[in-house]
């Protein structure tokens, strides 16, 4: 099999948080996935056999891990705790191949890391008896989803999501950091919440353009979500929408109480599933989602079960991605914070890893 990413193996340093430096060594990693070859990483200490191996499961969206170094800090404290972590860009970006898919279902997404864990499996990578997840957001679906055909060892979910979307609290949360009087962002969430209900109960394109008007002129709606005028309806409009109705409403369902879409079915009991340690971390200024509804349905799913073990920790002054901010706001520019994470955030995972006797 040819490999064409670019990577040297090598031996890379950097400083552990006890101030020694310690030594990572890198090589190249990949899999296929629907006849595809994803492309990515390994890394894992240099002087020492890992006893774990954790995967990275990202959020929304495209990945550049390995030209962009995504997470290289996290990756580092963790191969600095002990563990070999592996991990790769999704269909598309980066060097792996295919087309990314902005949609891509999370059972999708599972079956992804389930052909990975098998090429773990297969290559016999150190540490392979004992394989959990970091994974952020979306990676909080995502995660349960491989346990249930993969029984996994151990989870740091970070800003995990409960059973619903969260679009409706990211565009709140926004309108009023951007100071919208309550009455207005409330006004606008209605206007979302309508054309939300439309487009998930195969409403029409029509109908869902009138509803979502008060956001295509409201400048912080256009800037979150994109909206913008339609003047003239194409019959490839609509079944452009309809196209895109069909594939979004193909797994879950609408719930008509919250008004919210509902992603995996029965949720709590696939997390009543986990049989491991689980450590939960939120940003108490997370504006992107509802982060006190996750905790709540932790805290009665997997804290309740007695053959999980589950502890959660929360960072205030934090966002989303665990870093410190200014406004917490979706898309702030932290530079001036040198995009800082919360302070013991690494800490707290190592700390936790050795409690929980993952790493020496």
């Amino acid at each position: 099999m040819k490999n064409r990413i670019v990577c040297i193996v090598g031996i890379l340093l950097f400083w552990s948080t006890s101030g020694v430096l310690a030594q990572m060594s890198s090589e190249p990693f990949e899999f296929q996935f629907e006849g595809k070859t994803l492309r990515g990483l390994i890394e894992k200490p240099e002087n020492k056999t890992s006893k774990a191996i954790v995967i990275i499961i990202p959020g929304y969206g495209k990945t550049n891990f390995v030209q962009g170094k995504w997470f290289s800090r996290l990756r580092h404290h963790l191969v600095a705790s002990g563990l070999t972590v592996v991990l790769w860009d999704k269909m598309g970006c980066g060097d792996s191949e295919g087309v990314f898919d902005a949609q891509q279902p999370v059972e999708n997404s599972a079956e992804e890391a389930l052909a990975a864990i098998e090429e773990i499996k297969r290559r016999q990578i150190p540490g392979a008896d004992s394989i959990g997840f970091w994974g952020i957001s979306r990676g909080g679906w995502i995660v349960p989803l491989i346990n249930e055909k993969f029984p996994i060892d151990f989870w740091i979910s970070v800003s995990g999501t409960d059973d619903k979307e969260n679009f409706g609290y990211l565009l709140k949360s926004n309108l009023r950091i951007a100071g919208k009087e309550e009455a207005e962002a409330e006004r606008l969430y209605q206007a979302w919440m309508l054309g939300h209900k439309i487009y998930n109960t195969q409403g029409s394109y029509t109908d869902y353009l009138k509803a979502i008007e008060p956001l295509v002129q409201d400048s912080t709606s256009q800037k979150l979500f994109g909206y913008r005028e339609v003047r003239e309806i194409t019959e490839m409009d609509i079944e452009e929408f309809k196209k895109e109705q069909k594939q979004y409403t193909s797994k879950g369902h609408f719930d008509a109480e919250s008004g919210l879409w509902v992603y995996i079915d029965d949720f709590d009991k696939t997390l009543l599933k986990i049989t491991c340690p689980v450590l939960g971390l939120f940003g108490a200024n997370d504006s992107q989602v509802d982060w006190r509804k996750t905790k709540k349905l932790y805290e009665e799913t997997m804290s309740v079960n007695p053959k999980a073990d589950l502890s959660v920790r929360v960072f205030e002054n934090c966002n989303h991605v665990l870093q410190k901010c200014v406004t917490c706001a979706w898309q702030e520019d932290l530079s001036a914070l040198n995009w800082a994470p919360c302070d013991s955030y690494y800490e707290t995972m190592q700390e936790w890893l050795k409690e929980q006797k993952i790493v020496d």
